[in-house]
C-alpha cells in the first residue's frame, strides 16, 4: 500500500532548474534592495556637500571678522571721530585699512553703512558700528569701541559675523 501511495504523489522535486517565475522574483528583489541602499548613498552624500559648503562658508566668514579685527587694532582708534576719518560720504577712503583687509579677503566683499545695514541682494557685506559698548565681567561699567558684523552669503543663507575691537583710550 505504501508503494502505491507514493507513486501516486506528484513529485514537485524538478531537475531543470529555477522557474521563471522564481528568478523574476528574485531580480526584482535585487532591484529593490539595490535601489534603496543607492538613494540611501545618494542623499548621503549630498548632505555631505551641502554641509561642507556652509562650513566652509561659516569660517571664511570668521577669518574675514578676524581680518578686519586686526586691522582695526592695528590702526589703533581711539573715537568715533577716528574711525569717521575712515569714511567720506559714507564710502570707504583709499586709505582705510579695515575695508582693504576685507577686499584682500573676499574682493565682492560690500560696505553698507549701519543704517543701510543689512542691504538687499547684496551677497556678501559688512558695517562697522562706532561707539558700541561692551560690559566688563565683574564690573558695572562698560568698554567701548567697534562692532565689525559681516554676512556672508553661504547655500543655506547669509551668515552673520561679529566682532568687537575697544577703542584704545576709553574717557
Amino acid at each position: 500500500m505504501k508503494k502505491r501511495m507514493r507513486q501516486k504523489i506528484p513529485k514537485f522535486h524538478s531537475k531543470k532548474g529555477m522557474s521563471l517565475v522564481e528568478l523574476v522574483v528574485g531580480i526584482t528583489i535585487i532591484v529593490i534592495v539595490f535601489s534603496s541602499t543607492l538613494s540611501a548613498m545618494t542623499q548621503g552624500f549630498t548632505d555631505t556637500l551641502y554641509n561642507a559648503q556652509v562650513n566652509k562658508t561659516a569660517a571664511e566668514g570668521g577669518s574675514l571678522n578676524e581680518l578686519m579685527m586686526e586691522a582695526a587694532i592695528r590702526k589703533e582708534l581711539t573715537s568715533k571721530s577716528d574711525v569717521e576719518a575712515l569714511f567720506t560720504n559714507g564710502q570707504p577712503n583709499a586709505d582705510n585699512t579695515i575695508d582693504a583687509a576685507a577686499k584682500s579677503f573676499m574682493s565682492d566683499i560690500e560696505y553698507v553703512p549701519a543704517a543701510a545695514f543689512p542691504k538687499a541682494n547684496v551677497a556678501n557685506q559688512y558695517t562697522i558700528y562706532t561707539d558700541v559698548g561692551q560690559p566688563v565681567e565683574g564690573t558695572a561699567s562698560n568698554v567701548k569701541g567697534i562692532e565689525i558684523q559681516t554676512l556672508v552669503t553661504s547655500i543655506k543663507g547669509t551668515l552673520l559675523n561679529r566682532s568687537f575691537v575697544a577703542y584704545t583710550s576709553q574717557s
